[in-house]
């Protein structure tokens, strides 16, 4: 289970409590593949929850690292890229195979090691640009 600690704080309130988010969801995720609790419906609600979310993210956190002439900016919006053609290829098998345990937990690993990896190579470099 992935918890919130202060390494991954980036030094922005606003981008710390929406990686909170996205920390808890992932979460949620995983207490719900454990009680073999998922099912189509809210497979579904959370990808598009995922979907709009990420998107929503990633613009603010963009823009952020933009005005402060972040040295990664170019690197943090590609990385967004990648991550949202593999939400995608993964939305694109949920709608072609359903809901199956081994499809879930490829989804959740992926999200946890995407985000954990993403906030601590990438974002965490905000801490060291200041508002502009």
């Amino acid at each position: 289970m992935i918890h919130w600690t202060e390494e991954y704080a980036t030094g922005d309130p606003e981008i710390d409590a929406q990686h909170k988010q996205l920390f808890q969801y992932i979460g949620d995720l995983e207490r719900h593949i454990q009680a073999g609790d998922v099912n189509e419906a809210h497979m579904k609600q959370f990808l598009d929850w995922l979907g709009l979310y990420t998107r929503t993210h990633f613009c603010y956190e963009e823009i952020c690292m933009r005005r402060r002439n972040c040295p990664v900016a170019a690197k943090n919006k590609e990385q967004h890229e990648k991550l949202l053609d593999a939400y995608q290829r993964f939305r694109e098998r949920f709608e072609v195979e359903g809901v199956s345990p081994e499809l879930l937990e490829r989804l959740h690993d992926f999200l946890l090691s995407w985000l954990k990896n993403h906030i601590l190579r990438i974002d965490t470099h905000l801490r060291a640009c200041q508002p502009g």
